[in-house]
């Protein structure tokens, strides 16, 4: 069974129904809506239940603000 998404993270998502929001099933939309929006504590959860290679693989498939993804992309690229 796939670990609880902790209420400082569901915070995120306000406007979906919270109770069938699953690590499991909407991955994508979760790893974007933290890399978006995500304080230090909720990416650090985000990185333990999901691992540093799968979002690097997410990232070119986000939905990310210029911003965001020139953070991520230099991020990621610090990283190797």
């Amino acid at each position: 069974m796939e670990n609880p998404i902790p209420a400082t993270v569901l915070k995120y998502f306000w406007g979906d129904n919270t109770q069938n929001l699953s690590l499991l099933d909407n991955k994508k939309y979760i790893v974007q809506t933290l890399l978006e929006k995500g304080d230090t504590p909720d990416i650090k959860w985000l990185f333990s239940e999901v691992g540093e290679p799968q979002i690097k693989a997410l990232l070119p498939d986000l939905k990310l603000s210029v911003k965001s993804a020139n953070f991520w992309k230099i991020f990621f690229e610090a990283k190797t």
